[in-house]
């Protein structure tokens, strides 16, 4: 501590902090706070900024405290005339962290907590300043310890260091609070037996995660069912009644397993043969075909909504396409259009099906090929080249294989790269139209098609796509807000491509 300095007029900031939100035995940050207001009237300072940290460690290097980097900056600049805290414990944890406020407090900084005041410009006031920080670094270090022995010794003895009951043993049910019964321990171990039969008997994930969630059958917490949640549950060393700490078997659980050992490892041996981060779009038919009707600047990406009630029809995830927003000055997304996947590519199916099954879209088609055939070809390749580029580039993001950065830097180039190829693609120009046809043969050549589209790969549907829009584009308009919300086929619209610029 030092001698008091003058604070009459000065600007001093507040901060404030708690671990863990909701933890009685710390002071609450609004009791901080109120403490500090205070501390800074009887000091006769004025209060600058309020910085709250709820939630977050001081002593965990690494969490982020947001507020803690903006008392910082205006430390470091001179914004404000010093800190107060309710103590110096709530202020950092990391000796680390006191010396960055000591090179600060050179021009003079006030540093108040409820006992006293620290004076960094002064050898003996670093001196008790650095001491607080390590004897609360030591205190952190020492409890941490402690922590750690204790999760280790409990996980020895077979008891579970989850902070809620996982799905196939006994505990309290986190809606209710009560315990659950025997009966539903027992169905859910059944359930994770007869999932490990089939996963191992070569039955894909998709299939059992929509069948449970049809079923009605939630997670231990009272969710629906994810591909994420799915895979945790599978992969637990527990199913097979082995206890981990920090990857290392420390012991058993009691009792009968849920699979046996040897089936355990046969589930980890076959995850691990998967490839990871396996592109989702056999899934998304859509991505980087359809375009965005509001802002006109990006196609659709498809995501999963699993905080969403899954589709009644099979439990399946629910899933949309949205126009995703970039950080970019030329090849930025709204992001305020979204629009229900399989209903738009239900959709599509049926608008590409009905182009290609005309009998005298198919002689135009071939007319045209004819007269331009090499050239359609080769920018057809170049287009088709470029769009499967953006989708595998989406992928890699959706990975975190590349930064938002690399992806946007290299997307923008290909998006004018492809607007100009269509641009020419469309310049080739559309053939005439044949004499009447009859419903026979408009009824013959759409159930070809069809046959020919359900028969297709998801790749091969994507090509077949773009045959249909022969330099067109699809867009999907936004919705009317004052419209039921359902899946409204008006907002899909076909327009030429030169037009739609």
């Amino acid at each position: 501590m030092a001698s008091r300095k003058k604070t009459t007029g000065l600007v001093l900031d507040i901060y404030a902090r708690v671990s863990r939100v909701g933890d009685d035995r710390q002071r609450s940050t609004e009791g901080q706070v109120d403490d500090c207001k205070l501390r800074v009237a009887e000091r006769g300072a004025v209060v600058g900024e309020v910085h709250i940290d709820s939630g977050r460690s001081a002593w965990n290097p690494n969490v982020k405290r947001p507020d803690w980097d903006r008392l910082m900056e205006r430390l470091e600049s001179g914004a404000t005339g010093g800190v107060v805290v309710f103590d110096l414990e709530r202020l950092s944890r990391r000796p680390i962290e006191g010396e960055r406020l000591i090179a600060a407090a050179e021009r003079g900084l006030v540093v108040l907590d409820s006992e006293g005041e620290y004076d960094l410009t002064t050898a003996n006031g670093k001196k008790a300043f650095r001491e607080q920080l390590v004897s609360a670094a030591y205190y952190s270090d020492r409890l941490s310890t402690k922590v750690k022995r204790g999760k280790r010794l409990k996980a020895m003895k077979g008891e579970s260091n989850a902070s809620w009951r996982g799905f196939g043993f006994p505990g309290k049910d986190l809606r209710t609070g009560e315990p659950v019964s025997e009966e539903q321990v027992q169905r859910e171990r059944e359930i994770l037996r007869d999932r490990t039969r089939r996963l191992l008997a070569g039955e894909s994930r998709h299939s059992m995660i929509n069948e449970l969630n049809k079923q009605g059958i939630l997670t231990s917490t009272g969710g629906h069912w994810t591909q994420t949640g799915f895979d945790n549950v599978m992969l637990r060393p527990a199913n097979a009644g082995l206890v981990t700490y920090e990857g290392e078997v420390v012991g058993r659980l009691p009792g009968e397993p849920i699979i046996s050992e040897a089936d355990y490892e046969r589930v980890v041996a076959l995850y691990a043969l998967r490839r990871r981060g396996r592109p989702a779009s056999d899934v998304y038919l859509c991505t980087g075909i359809v375009w965005c009707g509001r802002c006109r600047q990006r196609t659709l990406s498809g995501r999963a909504r699993s905080h969403l009630p899954p589709y009644p029809e099979d439990g399946g995830i629910r899933r949309v396409y949205n126009c995703q927003p970039r950080p970019h000055p030329t090849n930025s997304g709204c992001g305020k259009l979204t629009v229900d996947q399989r209903a738009l590519d239900k959709h599509v199916e049926r608008l590409v099906i009905a182009i290609l099954a005309d009998p005298r879209h198919a002689a135009s088609v071939q007319k045209a090929a004819r007269q331009v055939a090499s050239e359609k070809e080769k920018l057809d390749a170049e287009i088709a080249e470029i769009e499967q580029t953006t989708i595998e580039l989406a992928s890699r993001l959706g990975r975190g294989e590349i930064s938002l950065a690399r992806h946007d830097a290299a997307v923008g180039p290909l998006d004018r790269r492809l607007a100009a190829l269509e641009e020419k693609r469309a310049a080739l120009g559309q053939a005439s139209a044949a004499g009447p046809i009859s419903a026979e043969e408009i009824n013959a050549s759409r159930a070809e098609w069809e046959r020919r589209w359900n028969d297709a790969t998801t790749d091969e549907q994507r090509k077949l796509i773009r045959r249909a829009l022969q330099g067109r584009r699809l867009f999907v308009m936004p919705a009317d807000p004052h419209a039921p919300r359902r899946f409204d086929p008006n907002r899909i619209v076909l327009e030429d491509a030169e037009k739609s610029r």
